[in-house]
């Protein structure tokens, strides 16, 4: 047992003599310099360059994953594989020594993802480098010209194309290329409206007639019925009404914002005849909204919306129609923040009576719903012959609504001069129910949205689409300006491609 202890001691002694037979005036290595966690890409190499304090004399040594690759104090790190590394830095003198232990993750090259057509994928750039946030992607190889690859404002990529194939998305970062290859597979979808969300028309002369109300309906029975009317193919008309009016919808994918190509039109009944002396006849145009499903629960709830940029939108001076619209004491002022009550009317007995022959007596109520603006304007809409109903929204509780937007100038042109013939000018571009069907300027870019504002931004693409009436007139024996849709179509899978235009 004593010669145990002795021994123990011993051992003791000779540790301590060993510790103390350093130099006393020799201080120990710092190191610094060197991050604990670090990233780079398959292929490229990553310079590691300590700073070390105290280094005269010192040796060095460096690990990966606990076995020695180098005595040097720098060393050039060329992973052959993708994964993570643990990589180990010591440096040693007569002092004593100084440890530093890192990180190192190895990205592939090559991602792969698979990801339906109309469907957007979201990239983030720290899946691929790291810590590196600021990206640029380009797309090297493409499958179609029908894809779109933007960047929301977390920096995260996004892609999205109509048709399937293999697609590549690069970027380097100085020192190697990275690709993403995206492989898009088809599935079917509807170029058509898919589901109505939300209809409150403002009040007018269709209003309760298309789509037809029923005693007892209620707003969710109105947009049940609107849903009828919009849905699928073989749409119907439904009305919005006066200014403000509006619907809400959306597609059973997302619309792809194909650059340089109109994506989408909202299907109205506006007309043109060869005898116009300006684009259209019955243009009635509605501000178009969109918005894509961005935390993807299928509905337009947080959501932010974007305003398609129409070319009246600010201003209708670039107007082919502008100059006759203000010889014909036309209000042809822009309001971006227009706001508008109307109140529920009093009566709907008639107290006159007339046709359209005589085009100065075909009302039956003259001051019929009256309306309120935050201009300090007011007014009432009109009821004619030709629409007995009630023009307020039937299913509605309350005495009064009031609706917020854009109102545009007035396009409308009494070209007879006693009220009897209306020319219902068309905006250039950029609107619902502004152009025919058929007509190319009926489409619209998705490329055109901006944001509350009025910045430009690039979206992947849309799910929905907000379409409110934005004129506020009455034309006469016609009746109000009143938007109204019939339908909506994605023109990629129709396989339309109409060039868009540059904005003015």
């Amino acid at each position: 047992m004593k010669h145990g202890l002795f021994y123990a001691l011993l051992s003791l002694s000779a540790l301590f003599v060993a510790s103390c037979s350093k130099d006393a005036d020799v201080w120990p290595p710092v190191i610094s310099g060197i991050e604990n966690n670090m990233s780079m890409i398959e292929g490229s190499k990553l310079e590691l360059t300590p700073v070390v304090q105290n280094a005269d004399n010192a040796t060095f040594s460096w690990l990966v994953d606990g076995l020695e690759v180098s005595t040097a104090i720098k060393y050039t790190f060329a992973p052959s594989a993708p994964g993570t590394y643990v990589l180990t830095f010591t440096a040693t003198n007569s002092g004593g020594s100084d440890r530093v232990a890192l990180s190192v993750t190895v990205l592939s090259k090559t991602n792969s993802y698979e990801v339906p057509s109309n469907s957007i994928l979201s990239i983030d750039p720290s899946a691929v480098f790291g810590n590196k946030n600021t990206v640029e992607w380009t797309i090297t190889q493409s499958a179609s010209p029908l894809h779109r690859l933007s960047k929301n404002e977390e920096g995260k990529a996004l892609f999205i194309a109509a048709k399937e194939g293999l697609y590549t998305v690069s970027e380097s970062d100085g020192k190697s290329a990275v690709e993403i290859n995206i492989i898009v597979t088809q599935r079917q979808s509807s170029p058509y409206i898919a589901r109505v969300f939300d209809y409150l028309p403002a009040p007018g002369q269709y209003v309760n007639e298309l789509p037809k109300y029923s005693e007892g309906d209620t707003r969710d029975d109105m947009i049940g019925k609107a849903s009828e009317y919009l849905v699928g193919e073989d749409a119907l008309i439904i009305t919005l009404g006066g200014w403000g009016g509006y619907v809400t919808f959306g597609f059973d994918h997302t619309i792809v914002n194909v650059e340089g190509k109109r994506d989408f039109r909202v299907l109205g009944n506006a007309f043109a005849t060869a005898s116009s002396s300006s684009p259209g006849e019955s243009s009635e145009p509605g501000i178009v909204m969109v918005a894509y499903d961005k935390n993807k629960n299928g509905k337009p709830d947080a959501d932010e919306w974007y305003e398609i940029n129409g070319s009246g939108n600010f201003s209708a001076k670039n107007e082919t129609w502008y100059q006759m619209a203000v010889n014909n004491n036309n209000d042809v002022r822009t309001f971006r923040d227009y706001e508008m009550t109307y109140f529920r009317p009093s009566t709907e007995v008639q107290d006159e009576t007339g046709t359209v022959d005589n085009p100065n007596s075909f009302t039956t109520i003259s001051k019929y719903i009256r309306w309120t603006d935050n201009k300090g304007q007011e007014g009432y809409k009109i009821k004619n012959v030709y629409h007995a109903q009630s023009y307020y929204p039937a299913w509605v509780t309350d005495d009064a609504l009031t609706y917020s937007g854009i109102r545009l100038a007035d396009n409308s042109i009494d070209e007879g001069g006693i009220g009897n013939h209306y020319m219902l000018y068309a905006y250039r571009y950029g609107y619902a129910d502004n152009y025919s069907n058929t007509d190319d300027h009926s489409g619209i870019d998705i490329d055109w949205a901006i944001d509350k504002n009025g910045n430009r931004v690039v979206l992947p693409g849309i799910d929905f689409v907000k379409v409110y009436n934005g004129i506020n007139k009455e034309n006469g024996w016609q009746g109000e300006t009143s938007t109204e849709v019939g339908g909506a179509q994605d023109l990629h899978l129709l396989g339309k491609s109409i060039d868009t235009v540059g904005q003015q």
